[in-house]
């Protein structure tokens, strides 16, 4: 069955990387918690949903989580798990409300494709402003285990307040888009500033590939010492601007997920849908500075100072220092097995173990010993 839609322009392909992200991440988040059955039920917030598809039929966000949903049919009705979706979509200042009908159409078309999703999922549709929505729903993304999309083009959700309520939450994941480069150009406002106080210095002083860097690092600042939340950012550019996802949550295994899917889809830095750090051209040799080391490289040699500091160190400490540095565990064991090759490090066993399976789910938890 066809769909309908009324966006002028198809997305652009900064969307799409945005819309991939977001379904990756959907993709890896259901298996985990459907295979628990200590997790009857589960929940999935998209609060800015559009009306399910561009001008050309290219599935938005709402569309693409209920073929992720699809995917897991099986496991879901095996493990008899509960689903329920929240879409939200909401046009200020329009008497009619055309995105928010076509929303529920275009799902209600689906889900007609699909009768065996009215056996566990249930969609609740929503027509509000998504700022008074979030704090609505919070009981409840507090109640279940959650993943939160918020997808909006601006930056009213990385105030304050939401931040807070975000850092408050224990099984919730959560996605959101924020139109960072417009700090540089506004950050000196008071509209800005009530939302995320930069320094125009460091706005000025910044280079412009960096500004989502720069908005995440600076939620990240506002965290109290004791959070355990864990934000990383994917920069992603859109014509001239850089816009970027701001992904949040309290668990490693989250952690792992997202930064698999991010590098995955940019091997280089792992970080932006674009050569960020221009790492490309550090692999020609500097006229008078030798050899520039790419982000990889640099982690890499941090890490190898940092383990011959050291007398022993544990897998589980240099996996957990490997995720906190935004990197997957790959780099980190090219780095053990190259020293154990040069006789630096040893460990009694086949296998380095420096996974979140082996770590984390396993608890198989060596000690490698730093050879003097």
């Amino acid at each position: 069955m066809g769909s309908k839609n009324i966006h002028i322009e198809p997305f652009d392909n900064g969307t799409i990387t945005k819309l991939e992200i977001f379904e990756d991440y959907a993709q890896a988040w259901i298996p985990t918690f459907v295979m628990q059955s200590k997790y009857p039920e589960i929940h999935i917030f998209d609060f800015f949903s559009g009306p399910g598809y561009d001008s050309i039929n290219v599935p938005g966000s709402p569309i693409r989580i209920l073929q992720k949903i699809e995917e897991q049919l099986g496991n879901i009705l095996a493990k008899k798990t509960k689903i329920v979706l929240h879409l939200n979509e909401f046009e200020p200042n329009k008497k009619r409300q055309d995105k928010y009908d076509l929303l529920i159409e275009n799902c209600n078309n689906f889900l007609e494709n699909h009768p065996k999703f009215q056996y566990f999922l249930n969609v609740t549709y929503y027509n509000e402003d998504a700022e008074d929505l979030f704090f609505k729903l919070l009981p409840t993304i507090k109640k279940f285990p959650s993943l939160v999309y918020l997808d909006q083009n601006g930056i009213k959700f990385i105030s304050k307040e939401y931040i807070e309520e975000l850092d408050s939450l224990t099984t919730t994941d959560f996605l959101y888009f924020v139109s960072s480069s417009f700090f540089r150009r506004y950050g000196t406002t008071g509209e800005f500033k009530k939302v995320l106080t930069i320094d125009s210095r460091e706005l000025e002083s910044e280079e412009y590939r960096n500004m989502h860097r720069l908005v995440c690092s600076k939620i990240k600042s506002r965290l109290p010492q004791t959070s355990d939340l864990k934000l990383f950012p994917f920069s992603i550019k859109k014509n001239k601007n850089i816009y970027g996802i701001v992904f949040g949550a309290k668990s490693y295994a989250a952690v792992d997920k997202f930064l698999s899917i991010s590098w995955k889809r940019n091997a280089i830095n792992g970080e932006a849908d674009f050569d960020i750090d221009e790492d490309k051209d550090k692999n020609q040799l500097m006229l008078f500075d030798g050899k520039k080391m790419t982000k990889i490289e640099k982690f890499q040699m941090e890490l190898e100072n940092r383990l011959l500091q050291k007398s022993t160190v544990s897998n589980k400490e240099i996996l957990i220092y490997t995720y906190e540095s935004g990197h997957i565990p790959k780099h980190s064991v090219e780095v053990i097995k190259k020293l154990k090759g040069q006789g630096k490090l040893a460990y009694n066993s086949r296998s380095p173990f420096l996974n979140y399976k082996n770590v984390f789910r396993e608890n198989n938890i060596i000690n490698y010993k730093i050879v003097k």
